[in-house]
Formats: structure tokens, C-alpha cells, sequence
């Protein structure tokens, strides 16, 4: 009869385990979400710490922090592609980084989508659970 009983408290701390294992990875998938990619006090692009009080307005609404780098790109993007300007300001501003610009905007778009699908509000709904649980 012992070995019963010792056996239910393996596969129970065999389950809690788990448990606590799936419990990890979905806070671990909110932080890397929220932390990694909605941080407001660092650069949506570079990563590079921001200085709210420096930092200098954007002429055109931007949906992500940009440092003063980042932001002067993204403005001549922007104008570019808006046909405000016709040519690059520096000559490095090439096709290529034109392309880095639209899929870098393209991948923020598919993460704001990813945020908003039911699977994630779902999760986002667990974790809440379990930390006030």
C-alpha cells in the first residue's frame, strides 16, 4: 500500500511540475511580449535607451518610441514613400534600407495583430488568473 501512495505522490509532483513548467513559459511568453517589444523607455528599432525629456517630437504620428536616429529615418521613409521626397538624404539610403524599413514596419504590424488575436487575449487572461491566484 506504501508503494501506492508513493507512487501518487510522484506522478503528483510529476504534474505539478508540468504545471508549474506551462505556468512559466506563459508569463515568460507575456514578458518577452511586453517587456521586449512594447518597452517604451527604449528605441522600438535599435534598443537604444530613450531620454524622454530629450527626445524631440516626430512630424508624423509614429506608433512606435524612436530615438532621434530612428525617428530622422523613419520621417525620411515616411516622406519617401509618400513621395515627399524623391531621393535619399544620405547615400546609404538605398533601396535595400528602404526594404529594411517596410519589413521592419510590416513585422511591428504582425506583432500589434499577434496582441490582439483571441489565442494571445486568451493567455493574457490565464496569466492574470494564475497571479491572482
Amino acid at each position: 500500500m506504501a508503494e501506492i501512495i508513493e507512487f501518487g505522490r510522484k506522478v503528483q509532483d510529476l504534474k505539478s511540475c508540468r504545471d508549474q513548467g506551462l505556468r512559466q513559459r506563459k508569463i515568460d511568453a507575456l514578458k518577452k511580449i511586453f517587456q521586449c517589444t512594447r518597452c517604451m523607455l527604449k528605441c522600438a528599432k535599435c534598443g537604444t535607451q530613450l531620454d524622454m525629456e530629450t527626445e524631440e517630437s516626430s512630424k508624423f504620428a509614429t506608433p512606435y518610441p524612436f530615438c532621434r536616429n530612428c525617428l530622422d529615418e523613419y520621417e525620411e521613409y515616411r516622406a519617401r514613400t509618400g513621395g515627399k521626397e524623391s531621393g535619399p538624404r544620405f547615400y546609404w539610403h538605398n533601396d535595400v534600407w528602404m526594404k529594411v524599413w517596410e519589413s521592419w514596419l510590416e513585422h511591428q504590424k504582425h506583432l500589434d495583430r499577434y496582441r490582439q488575436s483571441k489565442e494571445f487575449l486568451q493567455l493574457l487572461e490565464e496569466v492574470e488568473d494564475l497571479l491572482k491566484g
